[in-house]
């Protein structure tokens, strides 16, 4: 039996540990909010545009992830038990939740982690999407957490012990040796990989031909109904283009962020090995945290009255840290870019769908156990299954939503 107990595998403490999760944090602010980076909009893209180039970075993002913690892993720099030990139970409630998740980000405007950045950047209709969120905590919290961790603990439609048992290393090979970590990590990450980019360079090429068949008065129905992208034929010099991202006078391209990201992801994951919950974390449980603490101001202790938020985590710890920073990180850069202003949507109603969208996510992600990035993305770094449930859940969910703002 594998082991599952977590040592630190760096004796610097607590401090320096804290220290880089505040410095990951504003890292993945500042990348985001510059990439303007959303797993939602890369997978309505899909459905609206016929789009496959941000869906594909996006699979990069998790083959890159899971390539270099499972090599980390496989090579005896960071044990294997670092990478499985926070693998979350798996049930019918990912996918259920995950599909909550996905149809109430679409319809708000964000998944979690550009509804942070955009929040920090003006975005008053991610502001309501943020208190939305925990209301649909609260409603989780009385309403549906009872039956799920029934269903947990009895193993209905679930496992119930999370960590090695949805290992894939261990699922195929059932152990954790190194030669099964990287054997593993190459089977789940390469095909990753591929795919995204072969998406990305379809997508490409489909809009490049659209666009060199563009007439211009003719119909939009006679190119499927989207509009071909502009191409551009100038060329940049690479020094210019460099000096332009670092003044700020441009957005990052979308695998640029992306490689950001998953070094990101990486940096936490060595660091936080042993200490703590080592990978990116943005979660709706930190929204609800804040919402418990409000509370109490009114006088009411939900941590005494609602199972949920008495097991929840203390306000104080290095994913709460992050999650302010990243807050930071993403006004810091849409401020110091021009790009900071409060923006009020001019069709009101949007105000509207955002806090009920808002309220979905909360529910979806507390019931599918993590977010976007606290689950998926971080899944898949983990060389567990679970990530993709959640994907395909959630571009059910999106999907549908797509459909129903057609109709709006």
């Amino acid at each position: 039996m594998p082991p599952m107990v977590l040592q630190p595998v760096f004796s610097y403490g607590w401090p320096i540990v804290y220290a880089v999760f505040a410095l990951s944090g504003f890292i993945l602010g500042w990348a985001a909010q510059r990439g303007n980076y959303c797993f939602v909009n890369a997978m309505t893209s899909i459905f609206t545009i016929r789009s496959f180039e941000r869906f594909g970075a996006l699979l990069l993002l998790f083959g890159l992830s899971a390539l270099g913690s499972g090599i980390l892993v496989g090579l005896g720099m960071i044990p294997a038990s670092d990478q499985y030990y926070f693998n979350y139970f798996a049930g019918w409630y990912i996918l259920v939740g995950s599909f909550i998740f996905g149809f109430g980000a679409a319809l708000a405007g964000g998944c979690n982690l550009s509804m942070l950045y955009r929040a920090a950047s003006g975005y008053v209709q991610n502001w309501i999407e943020l208190f939305g969120m925990m209301i649909g905590t609260y409603i989780f919290a009385i309403g549906i957490w009872p039956f799920q961790l029934y269903t947990m603990e009895k193993g209905i439609l679930s496992t119930t012990q999370g960590g090695y048992i949805e290992y894939l290393p261990f699922l195929i090979f059932h152990n954790v040796s190194a030669p099964s970590v990287l054997i593993t990590t190459l089977i789940l990450s390469i095909p990753l990989i591929a795919l995204g980019i072969y998406l990305q360079q379809y997508t490409k090429r489909k809009w490049s031909r659209a666009s060199a068949s563009f007439i211009p008065g003719m119909p939009i129905k006679a190119y499927g109904g989207n509009l071909p992208s502009p191409t551009t034929t100038k060329p940049v010099k690479l020094s210019s283009e460099v000096k332009d991202l670092i003044l700020l006078r441009k957005p990052y391209g979308t695998n640029l962020t992306t490689v950001i990201l998953a070094l990101d992801m990486l940096l936490v994951f060595i660091v936080g090995a042993g200490y703590t919950f080592n990978y990116l974390v943005i979660t709706s449980s930190d929204g609800g945290r804040f919402f418990e603490y409000i509370l109490m101001l009114a006088g009411q202790n939900l941590f005494l009255t609602t199972p949920w938020f008495n097991d929840s985590l203390p306000i104080v710890d290095p994913s709460v840290l992050m999650v302010v920073m990243l807050c930071i990180g993403a006004f810091t850069a849409s401020y110091l870019s021009g790009d900071f202003k409060i923006r009020i949507p001019r069709e009101k109603k949007r105000l509207l769908i955002g806090f009920l969208g808002g309220i979905l996510v909360g529910i979806g992600v507390r019931m599918a156990l993590g977010c976007n990035v606290g689950l998926m993305w971080t899944n898949f770094a983990q060389l567990g299954y679970d990530g993709i449930i959640f994907l395909f859940g959630m571009l059910g969910g999106v999907y549908l939503a797509v459909k129903v703002q057609e109709r709006l």
